[in-house]
C-alpha cells in the first residue's frame, strides 16, 4: 500500500508513511482504516511521513471527503489531532499546506511541517525517552512494501 500505518502505545502515536504514488483511494482508505482501527485512540498525536512519496494524485474532492468524515466523527468531539508532517521537498510541503488550508475550516487537526523526525517529536506531546521507539517503528514502516 502506498499509505501504511502503525499505532504505538506508550507513547500513544499514530505513524503514517506515504510511498511512491498516492491516489484518492489510497489516501481515503489508508486514513479511514487507521482511524477505525480499534487500537486508535481518538485525538492521539500523529506523524505523517511524506518523504518517500513521489507522486500525489489526490484531488480536492478526496481531501474534502476526508476532512468532512473526520469532522463528523463523534469520538473526536472536542479533540484536535496534532499532526507532525515530515516533508523533504516542495511537493510535500505544498500538499501539506493544501490539506491544512482545507482542514482549518473544521478545526479538527493542527498540522505543522518538519524536515526531520526529531523536530516533529519535539513539537508533539511525546517524551524524549520514547523518541528511539518512534524512530525505529517509523523506519520499519517506511521499509514496508508499498
Amino acid at each position: 500500500m502506498p499509505i501504511s500505518y502503525s499505532i504505538l502505545h506508550d507513547p500513544d502515536v499514530l505513524l503514517v508513511s506515504y510511498q511512491g504514488t498516492v491516489t484518492n483511494r489510497d489516501f481515503l482508505g489508508g486514513y479511514k482504516s487507521a482511524y477505525a482501527d480499534p487500537r486508535y485512540i481518538p485525538g492521539m498525536p500523529e506523524i505523517s511521513d511524506m518523504r518517500r512519496m513521489q507522486i500525489y494524485d489526490i484531488d480536492m474532492n478526496a481531501i474534502q471527503e476526508m476532512i468532512t468524515w473526520l469532522a463528523g466523527r463523534e469520538c473526536l468531539e472536542g479533540k484536535i489531532i496534532q499532526v507532525g508532517v515530515l516533508v523533504s521537498n516542495e511537493l510535500h510541503d505544498g500538499v501539506s499546506r493544501l490539506y491544512r488550508a482545507v482542514s482549518d475550516v473544521y478545526g479538527k487537526e493542527k498540522l505543522k511541517n518538519f524536515a526531520d523526525l526529531r523536530s516533529a517529536l519535539d513539537w508533539l506531546p511525546i517524551d524524549e525517552a520514547d523518541y528511539p521507539k518512534v524512530d525505529t517503528q517509523l523506519s520499519a514502516l517506511a521499509g514496508a512494501p508499498g
